[in-house]
């Protein structure tokens, strides 16, 4: 979907230079969405890299190269195309920075673009399935279905979401004790009205009424104490799988690393 109308939905759009988060969004309204690297609008570089040479085995039927760079490459472009698809969209772009600058700080022209965005489109028509890696022919995804996909499928199974929506302890059980507060008013509100039925002579005398009663009252005893148990042992799993790794971070943290303080910001892509 176009960017004004993301953000005409409430949506926030998040930089993340992260490709595998690209285009998710989350439940709370936040879009995460890659900027552009310089080199992807560099003529020298589109044309050496971006163009399928005739050798290529792209074009042939086995398509061995469905996850090459340069499928990713195009399929990370194409979805720019359809994200900036009006003069509205491009301002909204060039001001959460999603598009590189030249060299004084001033955007790219209006025109440029739509001349990228139309050459991407009908390669897209010319090759729907084959010019771009199939993860960008599914547009937005939503981020919690991604972690339920996770969850159950990498190997070997450890449980942990794609991205982890909670930084600390405290959101956790946060997050938890809502829905179980709103879970407790109903299950208030059903005792409630079980005790006005159990005041009246039809109910008072009904034997099936009763049993329901019973067994209600009984769970709404020990239901709130086992879920609750079952998030502090959640948050207790989670303290032990983390802890190698906070205290691993604990020690990085305390020298840093020249390669990183050396590192050229230019060449990291």
């Amino acid at each position: 979907m176009p960017l004004h109308f993301h953000v005409a939905i409430g949506r926030d759009i998040v930089l993340a230079d992260r490709m595998d988060l690209h285009l998710l969004w989350t439940n709370e309204g936040r879009l995460f969405v890659k900027p552009v690297p310089r080199f992807l609008l560099d003529p020298a570089f589109c044309q050496s890299n971006l163009q399928c040479p005739n050798t290529c085995p792209c074009d042939t039927p086995a398509d061995t190269c469905r996850s090459n760079p340069r499928k990713v490459a195009l399929g990370f472009l194409y979805t720019y195309s359809c994200l900036i698809s009006s003069e509205t969209d491009f301002h909204i772009a060039n001001e959460k920075r999603l598009l590189p600058r030249r060299d004084d700080d001033t955007p790219i022209d209006w025109s440029d673009w739509k001349t990228l965005a139309r050459e991407l489109l009908r390669m897209h028509e010319r090759d729907p399935h084959g010019a771009v890696h199939p993860r960008f022919l599914r547009a937005e995804l939503r981020l919690s279905r991604i972690n339920t996909i996770h969850r159950f499928t990498v190997l070997p199974p450890r449980f942990d979401p794609y991205v982890r929506g909670r930084q600390n302890y405290g959101s956790f059980f946060r997050d938890n004790l809502a829905w179980m507060a709103v879970a407790t008013v109903f299950v208030a509100l059903v005792l409630t009205a079980m005790q006005v039925g159990l005041a009246t002579d039809r109910l008072r005398e009904d034997a099936a009424f009763q049993r329901a009663s019973y067994g209600f009252a009984v769970f709404a005893i020990l239901g709130p104490l086992c879920v609750f148990g079952l998030v502090a042992l959640g948050a207790l799993f989670s303290l032990v799988k983390d802890l190698p790794l906070l205290l691993g971070g604990r020690r990085s943290r305390s020298a840093p690393n020249p390669a990183i303080l050396s590192a050229d910001p230019e060449g990291a892509a």
